[in-house]
């Protein structure tokens, strides 16, 4: 599926929404709700904000099973594996879908996009 051209920087917009929840927390699940309700005519911009939405989801889910291992001495250094790989893939996803939106190709982040 390619993007509009009239579409692209809302598309790419809305990729590195999810990217805000550094900056200000909640922004990232925040961000792409408000852009979901907001383009839903838009198919689109509108799975590529359920996409960010599920994708900043997941990583706060991860977030706290890593907490919970943490609990366990035993299980501390795959919480902070699963930290480290949460955070790095929760930055790379929307920086690569931002790139691909700016040439006009929708991309499905993997696992998530198959989903929405």
């Amino acid at each position: 599926m390619t993007i509009p051209a009239e579409e692209r920087g809302m598309a790419t917009m809305t990729h590195l929404s999810g990217l805000a929840g550094y900056l200000v927390p909640g922004l990232g699940v925040i961000a792409p709700i408000i852009i979901w309700v907001l383009k839903k005519d838009s198919p689109a911009i509108s799975k590529i904000a359920k996409q960010a939405l599920f994708l900043n989801i997941a990583v706060f889910l991860i977030g706290i099973l890593g907490f919970l291992l943490l609990l366990t001495v035993i299980l501390i250094p795959l919480s902070f594996l699963l930290w480290f790989a949460a955070g790095l893939v929760a930055v790379i996803l929307p920086i690569i879908g931002a790139v691909k939106a700016g040439d006009g190709t929708l991309y499905e982040y993997p696992l998530i996009g198959s989903w929405v």
